[in-house]
């Protein structure tokens, strides 16, 4: 019997992405040669069993075989934090490791699960390097867009048009042993952040004129000229049929995703996604050229600092730019003023957990409106839409200045909790949760950040209220079966060392600075699944740039203090007590020191 090659082909996924891979399988396999016996090995973080039956039922035993491989510890053993951005997850990096992680196997094909074959992938596998580290199709959007251009050129200092694209991307494994990839990797992002194509940005950077130019019918992508008869259609950027309607190539995608049995499901959850959040997806390229040019215009900016430019004027608070008259004190509109009002009368009062605007109507959560641990698939899918829409839609708050972050204080104290944490937080804004869940994306350890909210908020019309709904939200409720849905999840989502942020104030009060006595809330969950808090305090400053109401836009820096363990020597009701005095007493030393003022509260009997 003859021994038939082995075709070996690696893609990365999490379970938000499982129906997009199971399509290309599916074009795979309808292109498949018997000559071949086809290896896929699927990499990933920890996949559901769900996941894994919907990619095994491929498997068979003449030419499909698959394997998958958690990469979790190599992950977690890395010395440095893995940077992602906008809609890349940290899957992304997972090629870098393929070297290191199968030393036996001397060549691979690596796919993004993004992509349709209309053509045997072995015809691509079996292209001769000729002595390269790595063959790969020249970025179609770089070529058509100045502005990616523009940042190649100036940011990474490649030729345009010979810059990659590495979602498919054949690699001499063996070469890139002898190359050490993953060493000049980590030594590479030790020293500096590519903030716009990121790791595909550090496989250019390090594999630069060492790259086999392929034939651009293997990586063809919805934009620009049609190709006609593409071997491989890879719907990149915001361009896949799952996101919008009249994509170029479409009709091959919904061809593989109707024989993997999914195209229904994806087109029901398209369907459904809200106007505003297309209307978003449609300026998406518009956000990725931006950023091109803020990235380019960073690196005009260093060379000239380099070659003796002056440097800029300082920085001028805004306190001293009122004292010099350079700006107007703002006044506030009517109903902002009756707002502050209201928070002086309750402070006046002692009524702290009372919120000063009141939740829109909304109906009562019954049984079964809740998927709390997101086990539905649809649920997993809406889930990953509204996190990657939101944080595209708040980083262009950032950027257009309506959201100012200064800094973060303590991030070593975040970086340090291995496991489940509850994170309390001071509540004087809707948008008072973006610095912290930036930070927990960036540097914390933990799998996913959950937000317990209000039964209002979670059944709010609009985009808000989509993201509310979907955005890891816990929300509370009056139903009492449903509140044991909610109090069972929160235990679940702790075991499984995730991350729960509580505002235990319990109550929002419009940028009001000082911190209000906390509810014990926050401390029973710790207290009885055993998890630290983490007590974060978001401190503010006025900025010279005011918003609708009149008021100045605030700028936040975020107080991350020392986790607060349970003590096992004291009681669940002991340690819940201790807990909440030790975070009222940091959140206390932190808004003196910051302010330079003592924490008082006017009160009817000393005004």
């Amino acid at each position: 019997m003859v021994r038939k090659k082995v075709v070996h082909l690696f893609f990365t996924v999490d379970d938000n992405y499982i129906p997009f891979l199971s399509t290309t399988i599916a074009s795979i396999v309808a292109h498949a040669s018997s000559e071949y016996k086809y290896r896929l090995t699927i990499l990933h973080d920890g996949l559901s069993m769900e996941s894994k039956r919907m990619i095994r039922k491929y498997q068979d035993n003449e030419k499909i075989f698959i394997s998958f491989f958690n990469v979790n510890i190599k992950v977690n053993s890395l010395s440095v934090k893995l940077d992602v951005r906008d809609y890349y997850t940290i899957t992304t990096y997972y090629r870098l490791f393929i070297p290191s992680l199968f030393p036996t196997l001397s060549k691979c094909l690596y796919l993004d699960s993004d992509i349709v074959l209309n053509e045997d992938v072995a015809k691509l596998y079996f292209t001769d390097l000729e002595d390269n580290l790595v063959g790969a199709i020249p970025d179609a959007s770089v070529q058509l867009f100045s502005e990616f251009s523009n940042y190649v050129e100036k940011v990474l200092e490649i030729d345009h048009a010979k810059y990659f694209n590495a979602g498919i991307l054949l690699m001499d494994l063996k070469k890139l042993r002898q190359f050490n990839l993953e060493r000049r990797f980590i030594n590479l992002i030790n020293r500096v952040t590519f903030k716009v194509a990121q790791d595909q940005d550090v496989l250019n950077y390090l594999c630069k004129d060492q790259v086999k130019y392929i034939d651009k019918r293997w990586n063809v992508m919805p934009l620009g000229e049609k190709i006609n008869d593409p071997f491989l259609v890879h719907y990149n950027l915001m361009f896949k049929p799952w996101n919008l309607t009249n994509i170029m190539y479409e009709e091959l995608f919904f061809k593989y995703a109707e024989e993997a049995g999914v195209k229904e499901q994806i087109i029901k959850n398209r369907d459904a996604i809200p106007a505003e959040v297309v209307a978003n997806i449609l300026k998406g390229v518009d956000g990725v050229k931006a950023f091109c040019n803020q990235e380019a215009e960073k690196a005009e900016e260093y060379h000239e600092k380099m070659t003796g430019t002056p440097k800029k004027e300082r920085f001028e608070t805004i306190e001293m730019k009122v004292r010099q008259g350079k700006v107007n004190v703002p006044k506030l509109t009517k109903e902002r003023q009756e707002i502050v009002d209201k928070i002086a009368e309750l402070e006046r009062e002692g009524k702290f957990d009372i919120d000063v605007e009141n939740d829109p109507p909304f109906r009562r959560l019954m049984p079964g409106d809740v998927d709390y641990l997101r086990r539905k698939w649809s649920s997993k899918f809406k889930t990953w839409w509204a996190n990657y829409y939101s944080y595209l839609y708040f980083k262009h708050l950032i950027k257009k200045g309506h959201i100012v972050i200064d800094g973060y204080e303590g991030i070593e104290n975040l970086k340090a909790v291995k496991g489940g944490a509850i994170i309390t937080a001071n509540h004087f804004s809707p948008f008072d949760s973006i610095p912290i869940h930036l930070a927990v994306k960036k540097h914390a350890r933990c799998k996913k950040l959950f937000k317990i909210i209000r039964e209002g908020n979670y059944t709010m019309p609009g985009l808000y209220g989509y993201f509310l709904r979907n955005c890891n939200t816990l929300p509370l409720a009056m139903n009492p079966t449903v509140m044991r849905d909610f109090l069972k999840s929160v235990d679940t989502i702790l075991k499984k060392g995730n991350f729960i942020l509580i505002y235990p104030e319990q109550s929002m009060w419009w940028n009001y600075r000082k911190p209000k006595p906390l509810k014990p809330g926050a401390f029973i969950f710790a207290a009885k699944n055993n998890v630290p808090v983490i007590p974060t305090f978001i401190t503010m400053r006025d900025t010279e740039k005011t918003e609708e109401s009149g008021a100045y836009v605030q700028a936040y820096t975020m107080h991350i203090m020392e986790p607060i363990y349970p003590d096992d020597s004291l009681s669940q009701q002991e340690n819940v007590a201790h807990m909440l005095r030790e975070n009222e007493k940091r959140w206390k030393e932190v808004y003196e020191k910051t302010y330079g003022e003592p924490l008082t509260y006017l009160t009817k009997e000393e005004e």
